[in-house]
């Protein structure tokens, strides 16, 4: 019986997902030296001035600004790392996937392997970032802080497999460079307390106030878990049709 037969395609297909990760330094030192060094340093570097924040089940509270954006800074680099690593998954796999659905792989099964792979990256990204941020900041919620920060880096990573299916790599590494900053620093900061219109609609939205809420209070609203669940299905669907779609035309 064949290794593929015994454990199945979609976990072969996974498990040569990470052994590629093992094989490339450039991407272990993404998915672990990136969040541990932007949260240490900027963590040590933010000033400790007061802010007002609105947060669920406390009404408006001042923090220390290292605090809140300690807070803020994991999700962020989940996002980060997650969008980078799927926009590289995709362009490094498009071609091979091509050739292994000719071999009879199924474009569900390698689809399936691929996110596996982000949510291993995105899981990666937000436990080296928990471990750096606990040094001086630890979430009230820290399960559900784990859970938003990994949707917001698997949300990400399928933006970023979706732009390595749709666009030139330099264009994609700007793209995911650039909106999970946008999205999440500046977008999400929930010291805005008139935020701009298109926040809603931009995949940090509700990941990050699940992560704030976790973070800065002892309840967590269910609404935005939901709406966050939801919003990575809608992700899913679209890069799933342009996956396919890729597979099919070679």
């Amino acid at each position: 019986m064949s290794r593929i037969s015994r454990r199945g395609p979609t976990a072969t297909a996974f498990e040569m997902g990470l052994r590629e990760y093992a094989r490339t330094p450039v991407l272990l030192a993404l998915l672990v030296f990136l969040p541990a060094y932007f949260v240490g340093v900027l963590v040590f570097l933010l000033p400790d001035s007061p802010v007002p924040v609105e947060v669920a089940g406390r009404g408006t509270v001042t923090l220390p600004s290292s605090q809140l954006y300690g807070i803020l800074l994991v999700p962020l680099m989940c996002a980060l790392v997650g969008g980078i690593a799927g926009l590289f998954l995709m362009l490094t796999a498009r071609d091979a996937d091509g050739r292994l659905a000719v071999a009879g792989y199924r474009p569900a099964q390698l689809l399936f392997a691929r996110v596996g792979l982000l949510a291993v990256a995105a899981a990666v990204a937000a436990a080296v970032s928990l471990a750096v941020l606990s040094v001086e900041v630890v979430p009230d919620r820290l399960g559900w802080f784990a859970v938003a920060s990994v949707l917001a880096g698997l949300t990400y990573g399928l933006v970023g497999a979706l732009a390595g299916l749709v666009l030139s790599r330099l264009a994609g590494v700007y793209l995911l460079l650039f909106a999970p900053m946008v999205d999440v620093f500046f977008f999400q900061n929930p010291i805005v307390s008139d935020p701009h219109w298109l926040a809603s609609s931009l995949p940090g939205h509700y990941a990050t106030a699940v992560a704030v809420d976790a973070g800065l209070s002892a309840s967590v609203a269910f609404e935005p878990l939901g709406r966050a669940v939801l919003y990575l299905g809608a992700v899913s669907v679209v890069t799933a049709v342009a996956y396919y779609r890729t597979i099919r035309l070679g």
